[in-house]
């Protein structure tokens, strides 16, 4: 079963000249789907470009290299931190009503 996106609509304005280029050369109706798919082309080059420039980046520049690693780090041992901190609160939460059941 094909997925129907839902759609939004969006209300640009463009020179008079490219509306005529755009009807020449897509035609009527066939303008939308045009539009669509050269933003999602255009958005995933600079997706890519921007992938590269940071492989670049880190691949001339040794510091920033080790830097990036050490706050990717950072990041996942505050996530795991944060996680072991959240199940030993909801843990502890339990106990607790546990025990005030116990004492009424």
């Amino acid at each position: 079963m094909k997925r129907v996106e839902p759609k939004q609509t969006l209300s640009i304005t463009i020179p008079t000249s490219l509306y005529q280029k755009l009807m020449k050369e897509v035609g009527k109706g066939k303008i939308g789907k045009f539009i669509k798919e050269t933003v999602e082309e255009k958005l995933e080059q600079e997706k890519e470009n921007l992938g590269r420039a940071y492989q670049e980046c880190y691949a001339n520049n040794t510091h920033l290299l080790e830097l990036a690693k050490k706050w990717e780090r950072a990041g996942i041992e505050s996530w795991l931190n944060y996680e072991r901190n959240k199940r030993k609160s909801v843990a502890t939460k339990i106990l607790k009503k546990r025990n005030d059941r116990k004492v009424n």
